[in-house]
């Protein structure tokens, strides 16, 4: 009989099933994104989306989908974006993902 996958392990590749939410979470490694504006630059990443779109993207599926599953706190009335209590599960998995960014496709990261 097969294992099923952790449900925590499902949250992980659940939260990493999106480029916007890889690139926000890769951003946190590094350092805490801060607020929605800077999140919006962090997902664009300098490419032909529309800003405004993607906050709104980031603001009504991307933020709370991330911190229902505790991998950020989001502060709605802030905008406020930080590290949050599950962030260390998924954390080595970002660090794997950005070790080897150059052998992966250039959309994974």
């Amino acid at each position: 009989m097969a294992a099923t996958p952790s449900p925590r392990l499902d949250d992980a590749f659940d939260a990493l099933g999106n480029i916007h939410r890889r690139r926000l979470l890769m951003d946190l490694c590094e350092g805490d994104v801060g607020r929605l504006g800077r999140a919006t630059q962090v997902v664009a990443d300098g490419g032909d989306a529309d800003n405004e779109q993607l906050e709104v993207e980031l603001y009504h599926l991307h933020l709370p989908k991330l911190d229902g599953a505790k991998f950020i706190t989001w502060d709605r009335e802030s905008g406020a974006i930080e590290r949050g209590p599950r962030f260390d599960e998924i954390e080595p998995v970002l660090r794997l993902l950005d070790r080897n960014a150059s052998e992966l496709p250039e959309s994974w990261v």
